[in-house]
């Protein structure tokens, strides 16, 4: 069995997991975490970096810590973490290490304070390349002990984030969230025409995509992202395969030479979230001012790809709006969608209540006003 320990948007974590690994049996699920069984650990190993909502990956041991500190030559390095936790972490560190002295083997735990480990405690250590990073679940007088096979690379998204040319005006999909959609679209040769920094296309980079097609109306924005995308894959050694780049007014789609002469098989995309908003200026009336402007954009958008057939997913953020602790979503586009686009699951029918009563998922950050609802779309035949 696999554990999957998931990120605070648990959802996403769940969605982008079932994506990249749709066969796989569902032992358990909760906020926390999703347990899979019918898998390989090489395969997940092969796929674990592109697990962008996941924190760790784990696999169950059948046996203790004492047989791999045994094998060790020099001292065992290692660290406990506990999971719904019924017994006292401190306990367990303390007999740990006194069975291990009892076998003859120098030993040191790694936790600070006698607390679970974070992931960078976890990296700093290199714990998971010594195989010496254990959790413990206690389900009624029963023990499972967890080896760490996998942590997320948290240094990784902070240098891509503020290496971006970017107007800071400007709003700016998160990476993690990019890479969730790009999983879910499932397409290997994705295009964004809304593209402004071209986050969705750097991430796609490193999921090995060497093909890379964007457009957008602000003339800036093609520049921006044109810069961001050549300056990160010679930053990286990356030779990109096909590069192609356009001013479009993402309205007029069907006129895209990029959508119209390559391979295309993903649209992944958000377009502009409108004005950023604060707690003394967001109103209802100037909600629906920026939703009657929207509006008309998507729905030619979408007649457009329905025009010329398309027949890829489509993976796409629209905002909805908190104001005086009620949320407010971009209910003019769900018509749009009924009649243009069939909504596509993001979660196997064994999941039930997990999306919203639209089947989409919602990304919210902290201190913000607007957010994100996604949804995998395709243009109906």
């Amino acid at each position: 069995m696999i554990w999957f320990a998931l990120w605070r948007e648990y959802k996403l974590s769940t969605a982008e997991i079932l994506a990249v690994f749709p066969l796989w049996k569902t032992v358990y699920f909760s906020k926390d975490v999703l347990i899979l069984d019918l898998i390989e650990e090489n395969e997940v190993l092969q796929k674990a970096n592109f697990l962008w909502w996941t924190i760790k990956i784990f696999k169950i041991i059948e046996t203790d810590i004492l047989k791999d500190a045994l094998e060790v030559e020099w001292k065992f390095k290692y660290g406990i973490s506990t999971f719904w936790d019924k017994k006292n972490l401190k306990e367990i560190l303390n007999s740990t290490k006194k069975i291990l002295k009892e076998n003859w083997v120098s030993s040191r735990f790694i936790n600070k304070d006698f607390t679970s480990l974070s992931s960078a405690q976890i990296i700093w250590e290199k714990l998971v390349k010594s195989g010496s990073d254990y959790s413990y679940i206690f389900d009624f007088d029963k023990k499972y002990i967890w080896k760490t096979i996998w942590v997320q690379d948290i240094y990784s998204y902070s240098k891509r984030d503020y290496s971006k040319d970017r107007d800071m005006q400007t709003w700016m999909l998160p990476p993690k969230l990019c890479q969730m959609m790009i999983n879910i679209s499932s397409g290997k040769t994705v295009y964004d025409p809304f593209v402004w920094l071209g986050t969705v296309l750097i991430e796609s980079i490193l999921m090995w995509n060497k093909k890379v097609y964007w457009s957008d109306l602000n003339q800036v924005m093609v520049e921006h992202s044109r810069n961001n995308i050549f300056k990160f894959a010679q930053e990286n050694n990356i030779i990109l395969e096909d590069v192609e780049f356009i001013k479009l007014n993402a309205k007029f789609i069907n006129e895209s030479s990029v959508l119209l002469e390559k391979n295309i098989d993903a649209i992944v995309t958000e377009w502009y979230l409108w004005e950023i908003m604060t707690q003394k200026n967001i109103s209802i009336d100037r909600i629906d001012k920026q939703k009657e402007s929207l509006i008309s954009i998507y729905e030619k958008f979408f007649e457009n790809l329905k025009k010329i057939k398309y027949e890829w997913n489509i993976v796409i953020c629209f905002p909805f709006w908190e104001i005086s602790w009620k949320y407010i979503y971009f209910e003019e586009i769900y018509k749009t969608l009924s009649i243009l686009c069939d909504i596509q699951p993001l979660f196997p029918t064994s999941f039930e209540n997990i999306t919203t009563k639209a089947w989409s998922l919602l990304y919210k950050r902290e201190k913000q006003l607007v957010w994100r609802e996604i949804f995998k779309l395709k243009i109906k035949t």
